[in-house]
Parts: structure tokens; C-alpha cells; sequence
């Protein structure tokens, strides 16, 4: 969370559960980007965020990509066109964008697929 409400990471969370088992497809979540093959984004960018999200994204190893799931992480949200908070985009070469103001499950568990070519 780059300073978000937390409904994206609710509703990604979700995907671990028994319905939808994100696992089956090879996805996981993982506490340390070190151990990660990418970063998934949520909430606007926030001026305090700024350099503990690219220091993160350079401990990640690569070849990485980078999903900015819902509509702040993608524009700033509410807050888009301030000075203060902006998407993911501004900072990182995001690879994925996730629409939603929160994404439904379904959508962001269709982009991750999609992403990896399993659809």
C-alpha cells in the first residue's frame, strides 16, 4: 500500500482464500520483495511513499514487473491532479493496470491470468 483506503488490498486479499485459491495458478504473495518476481501497487503515491516504494522496487530482482491495482494506484484516485499524491506510474514502469475503485476480485484475479497467459 502506497497510502491507500486499504479496500484494494481487502479485496486482493480475497484471492488467497479457498474460492478463488490464487495459488492453483502459481501466485503468491510474499512479505519481502526480495523474494518476489514483482510488486502489486495500491493507493495514491503519497509524498511520504515516494522513496520506500523505489527502494522497494529496486529489491525486488529481476526481470520484475509491476501491477498498480485500482483506480488510485492508476491515477491518484480522488486525489488525482493534486501536488501531493499521484499513481504509480509517475514513480515505477508499471507493467499492469488494474481499473476499480475497489477492483472486484474476479477483475484483478482476470488481469493476473491475463498477465501470465494462463487466459
Amino acid at each position: 500500500s502506497a497510502g491507500g483506503c486499504n479496500a484494494c488490498e481487502a479485496d486482493t486479499n480475497v484471492l488467497n482464500t479457498l474460492a478463488f485459491d490464487l495459488g492453483r495458478f502459481g501466485i503468491q504473495f510474499v512479505a519481502s520483495p526480495r523474494h518476489a518476481d514483482g510488486l502489486l501497487v495500491t493507493g495514491p503515491v503519497t509524498p511520504n511513499m515516494v522513496l520506500a516504494l523505489r527502494k522497494t522496487y529496486e529489491a525486488t530482482p529481476p526481470p520484475k514487473i509491476v501491477i498498480a491495482v485500482g483506480a488510485c494506484a492508476i491515477s491518484g484516485g480522488l486525489f488525482c491532479g493534486s501536488n501531493e499524491n499521484r499513481g504509480a506510474d509517475t514513480i515505477l514502469p508499471v507493467d499492469l493496470f488494474i481499473p476499480g475503485c475497489p477492483p472486484h476480485p474476479l477483475t484483478i484475479l482476470d488481469g493476473l491470468l491475463r498477465l501470465i497467459k494462463r487466459i
